[in-house]
């Protein structure tokens, strides 16, 4: 499991992550400084605990980022480029 301060991590699923997307967990501390960002919960099915999605813009390109809140950290799941549909979305939101 890795880990620093703010955030927590599968090593395996960082390292997954990093290979089908390109970004990994370890960088994710910029992505939640207090930036314009569009966060919620994401209810599609029982996870087990609460788990979120958070649309932002992080060196220039919009992201998904799909993390818990867990034993005071953000236990990072997944971070993706953001959809169409997301990026939309984010756009209409950002004043």
């Amino acid at each position: 499991m890795g880990e620093n301060a703010r955030f927590s991590w599968d090593d395996g699923k960082r390292e997954r992550n990093l290979a089908n997307h390109g970004y990994d967990f370890a960088d994710m501390e910029e992505a939640f400084d207090n930036r314009f960002c569009l966060t919620r919960r994401d209810s599609r099915k029982d996870y087990g605990e609460e788990r979120y999605n958070r649309l932002v813009e992080f060196r220039g390109r919009v992201l998904n980022i799909t993390f818990t809140p867990r034993a005071g950290r953000f236990h990072l799941i997944s971070v993706r480029p953001a959809s169409r549909e997301e990026r939309t979305v984010y756009h209409d939101k950002k004043p």
